[in-house]
């Protein structure tokens, strides 16, 4: 919440509601808090080591677009040394060791664990393999090195390869701790003063989520989670037809969602973090993160804007003309 409120701004806004005003644009900025709990699934993998220097990840685990190839690669690689290159990562299929799945922020911390643990086991069998203390080996380079001795790991792989599992499942730590990510949002908003428009003009997340195991896609991560805040607070409505039970907007075209002139100018950041209580790579989920508490930065930057307090989604522009009404009454 400090480091938001220095890089937002915060200093400059104006506790009374309504007193910032820009032609017919009366403009606020809220802010809420952002809590997401840390869940972790029981998860496999299997790595093998070629005689060419290729490691093969497998696991059960999914890619939905959330960047699952690539966070298993580096964490492969940097275990065995190898470049991410070198890292041949096939998931998604039921005959592999079963994982959790994409979905409720555990995927990267479920999956990603037991690939570390499957990489550490293999880092165990090519150590002995080389008559190096297990402790004492480093893996760089596509070496293997203890002292002034060092073998390439892929002659230690033999004709048919080293292969080595890994398993992750909650513990003890996860019944000893209430873990969670953390984030807090800021909202500047305009809200016209006879048709009740709302637009977000800027908006800032700042999370704190463990050891950040890809800075790039997290970022992307979180700032797609603010464009669903967007969506929830100002256009998302699921409208029922209550003798039937059916959706009657059905589709993207009555289904308001944000598009690139509703989405202002979005940063996310992320503070530095390493949690020992969450797992053996420190890292915590980010995917649902971002959104937690989007919303309510708006609906918060709307009173600061206007006076009207909305507590139900959307924050239309006609719930936003009757509390206008209200106010002259």
């Amino acid at each position: 919440m400090r480091e938001g409120a220095d890089i937002f701004g915060w200093r400059e806004r104006n506790k009374k509601p309504g007193t910032r005003r820009e032609g017919n644009w009366l403009v606020g900025i809220g802010m809420a808090s952002a809590v997401r709990g840390n869940l972790l699934q029981p998860s496999s993998a299997e790595v093998k080591l070629s005689q060419t220097g290729r490691l093969r990840v497998r696991t059960a685990m999914t890619d939905i677009g959330t960047g699952t190839y690539t966070i298993l690669s580096q964490i492969a690689a940097e275990l065995l040394g190898l470049e991410q290159g070198d890292v041949d990562v096939e998931i998604g299929d039921t005959d592999y060791p079963e994982a959790a799945g994409s979905g409720g922020s555990w995927g990267a911390a479920s999956s990603g664990s037991s690939v570390f643990y499957a990489c550490e086991a293999l880092r165990t069998k090519l150590a002995a393999a080389a008559g190096f203390e297990p402790g004492a080996a480093v893996f760089e380079n596509g070496l293997i090195r203890a002292g002034n001795k060092s073998r390439r790991i892929a002659e230690l792989a033999g004709e048919d390869g080293i292969t080595a599992e890994g398993k992750i499942e909650p513990g003890v730590l996860n019944d000893a701790y209430t873990q969670a990510g953390y984030g807090a949002h800021f909202a500047e908003v305009a809200v016209d003063a006879d048709t009740g428009e709302i637009r977000v003009r800027r908006m800032l997340g700042v999370f704190a989520a463990g050891r950040i195991l890809n800075p790039k896609t997290a970022r992307s991560q979180a700032i797609g989670g603010m464009v669903f805040g967007i969506g929830a607070a100002l256009t998302e409505d699921a409208v029922v037809d209550t003798r039937y039970g059916h959706f009657v907007n059905q589709d993207f075209a009555e289904y308001h969602i944000p598009v690139h002139a509703d989405v202002p100018d979005i940063e996310a950041i992320y503070l530095p973090e390493l949690d020992d209580k969450a797992n053996p790579l420190k890292a915590k989920g980010v995917g649902e993160l971002g959104i937690s508490g989007a919303g309510a930065a708006i609906a918060n930057a709307v009173y600061n804007a206007c006076g009207v307090r909305i507590r139900d989604y959307p924050l239309t522009l006609d719930k936003v003309i009757a509390g206008l009404e209200t106010q002259k009454k």
